[in-house]
């Protein structure tokens, strides 16, 4: 039933004639607290907070029925007898924001086909080019564990034919090129080469062209201004503050790297360059300390905040137990709290990368973060190359063996290469949330998706199971709905992702009925 446009209310109420059937739904799921109730609907992740009248009402009247699977259903007429207390303006809005939200079904029609909601892109539109697997850290986490002495770097012939067929051959006006490793910049000839190149054939293409690169920042303070040149957006990874940074960030010495990354932020800075920063969070209980030392110390109001995730070193030193997401969220949500108090005493929202991408996901049924949707990103929003010209569907996949779909040297055509490669294919299907068997009737499972196939891989050991911080996810998505009862305002914290969303006049009020 549903248009490019929102049904407004008085088109809604042009059907609701008196003989108009009002049916139930089954598996909604149900959260109380005090005198307000929480419903949400999986499959279009659609939710809403019921007040006392409206949930008293609706659960006498059956239209709302929590702990069963059965449906019920009556005619608008009997509905408006059941109670006479209420107006029946008043009782058609709340069946108005229901039927809005898959909650009910009008005449045997819901709002929303599912189908149609959570298409996935069918040819990948960012390419993450490992240009060196060495590199000049020895993170205590890293998920590439590479040391300096691999050399394991790309040769300038192999990442312009990379460049070439990916522009050549995938059809897409908009392409991502991100230059990653181990350390990229390591591997400055290669850097460059590729960079003019891709801005050469991009132009000559007609194609829209973003370049962009994560550092550790140790080389920032001799290559900021190349890359200024290079018109490259540069991602910074920095842990927080001195203390925190260096017991992971370290030279192969055990040394700190925290000097040698804030010189060479303070020189991008001065150039203009203006990295975007990237922490990883290993303590839960450093979320706000970190926060705080982006936002105080390095004036910065845009910021990313990752949590150690189970692979490469960090498997051998770090505590991955059941409780550990728990933790996570119970620290993760004082970022709500702080976002809060800043705008308070600022007037500012903060930009808080997963937490305004959270937001718009309660606002919007866009996904615009290939990551959490379903099938996430992998070969189809994304693909990784190896400093060897091995193809992968996704970046944090490159160099293993199990999901490698081919050489850049393979002859056949991308797009090809993609439908007839048995993984990839394996990987489009295996991981819809409809068959990962925990994702299958978790309620969360359309605000999330499918979580990231290559955490799936590291923690169970293949990709049929869901993200090992599901529970991070399924406590986090809940908790800010409630938040945004208490402060709707928190449609704010959604940052830049209100670029991407298809409602642009969405507010949380509409939530609360």
């Amino acid at each position: 039933m549903m248009s490019s446009k929102k049904l407004e209310f008085s088109e809604f109420k042009k059907v609701l004639t008196p003989e108009a059937i009002i049916t139930s739904v089954p598996d909604l799921y149900f959260s109380t607290r005090n005198t307000r109730t929480l419903v949400v609907e999986p499959e279009s992740a659609s939710w809403i907070i019921l007040q006392a009248a409206s949930r008293g009402f609706l659960l006498r009247s059956k239209i709302l029925r929590p702990g069963t699977n059965e449906r019920s259903w009556k005619s608008l007429a009997e509905i408006y007898e059941l109670d006479q207390s209420f107006n029946q303006n008043e009782i058609d809005w709340w069946l108005y924001s229901l039927f809005l939200r898959n909650m009910i079904t009008l005449n045997g029609q819901t709002y929303y086909q599912s189908s149609n909601l959570w298409a996935v892109q069918q040819y990948p539109h960012y390419f993450n080019i490992h240009i060196a697997e060495s590199c000049n850290l020895a993170c205590r986490y890293c998920r590439c564990d590479h040391e300096a002495n691999d050399r394991e770097l790309m040769s300038v012939e192999t990442v312009k034919k990379i460049i070439r067929r990916v522009l050549e051959e995938i059809p897409r006006e908009k392409v991502i090129i991100g230059f990653h490793g181990g350390e990229p910049l390591t591997n400055i000839d290669c850097l460059v080469a590729g960079a003019k190149y891709a801005r050469e054939l991009a132009s000559a293409l007609k194609k829209k062209l973003t370049l962009s690169l994560q550092t550790n920042g140790v080389l920032l303070t001799r290559y900021s201004e190349l890359l200024k040149e290079l018109k490259i957006e540069v991602g910074l990874s920095l842990d927080g503050p001195e203390a925190i940074h260096n017991r992971q960030r370290v030279f192969a010495s055990g040394r700190g790297s925290f000097g040698e990354v804030i010189e060479g932020l303070r020189r991008a800075r001065k150039l203009g360059l203006n990295p975007g920063l990237l922490a990883v969070i290993s303590d839960p209980q450093n979320y706000v300390e970190v926060a705080k030392f982006f936002i105080e110390n390095l004036d910065s109001r845009s910021f990313r905040l990752n949590f150690l995730c189970y692979e490469g070193r960090a498997k051998k030193g770090f505590n991955f137990e059941v409780d550990r997401a728990e933790l996570f969220v119970e620290h993760w949500l004082k970022l709500v709290d702080l976002a809060i108090d800043y705008h308070r005493e600022t007037g500012y929202w903060l930009s808080v990368d997963d937490l305004n991408l959270f937001i718009a996901h309660l606002a919007d049924k866009s996904r615009p973060q290939m990551c959490y949707r379903a099938p996430c990103g992998a070969g189809n929003s994304i693909l990784g190359f190896g400093y060897d010209g091995q193809i992968y569907p996704c970046e944090e996949l490159v160099g293993k063996d199990e999901f490698c779909l081919g050489t850049i040297d393979d002859p056949k055509p991308l797009p090809q290469l993609l439908v007839e490669s048995e993984i990839n294919q394996q990987i489009q299907q295996q991981r819809k949330v409809e068959n990962i068997k925990k994702c299958r009737t978790c309620p969360w499972r359309r605000f999330h998706g499918s979580g990231c196939l290559n955490k799936s891989f590291e923690f169970f050991g293949d990709i049929f199971h869901e993200d090992p911080m599901c529970h991070f996810y399924r406590r986090v998505f809940e908790e800010l709905m409630w938040k945004t009862a208490e402060n709707p305002d928190l449609i704010n914290l959604i940052g830049y992702y209100k670029n991407y969303l298809k409602d642009p006049e969405a507010n949380f009020l509409e939530n609360i009925i």
